[in-house]
């Protein structure tokens, strides 16, 4: 009984920390001498409960929830993109993570952060839980296929 009720809570907490907006369904069109950037992280189980926060050019711009995704009109030209801790009670367990993009205007860009789990182990009342991270551009097929299963952050 005990394991169903933490099963739950477990269950519970996660939901609750998974973005909760609408579901990615098109691409948008870039404004006029703009870049479109689209940054997202599929759904996964490590850091599920996290909400890492997204940089842009040194400052902090949004924190991105499991699931989630968050489209930007963004001025063109060199733009470092990061992701590091979130807020006080984060438990986003990564290293700062950056990349430098050339945006161009009228160009559409994808950035996806992942949190995939590499290792679990329970040895006498210690967990252990590992992963790789990794957070960088991919190319519109790939978000394609991976956009429709995320929400809008809120």
């Amino acid at each position: 009984m005990l394991m169903r009720v933490i099963l739950l809570l477990s269950v519970m907490t996660l939901s609750a920390c998974s973005a909760t907006g609408p579901q990615f369904t098109q691409l948008e069109i870039p404004e006029t001498n703009k870049a479109k950037v689209y940054i997202y992280r599929p759904w996964a189980m490590l850091d599920g409960a996290a909400a890492p926060t997204v940089q842009i050019n040194g400052k902090d711009s949004f924190n991105l929830s499991n699931g989630g995704y968050q489209v930007l009109d963004l001025v063109p030209g060199k733009t470092l993109l990061a992701v590091k801790e979130g807020g006080l009670l984060s438990n986003w367990r990564a290293s700062p993570l950056q990349i430098s993009v050339d945006l161009q205007a009228n160009k559409s860009y994808f950035v996806r952060l992942s949190a995939e789990l590499s290792n679990a182990a329970y040895v006498g009342g210690v967990s252990s839980v590992s992963g790789q991270y990794s957070w960088g551009l991919v190319d519109q097929q790939m978000a394609l296929t991976e956009l429709p299963k995320t929400n809008k952050n809120q």
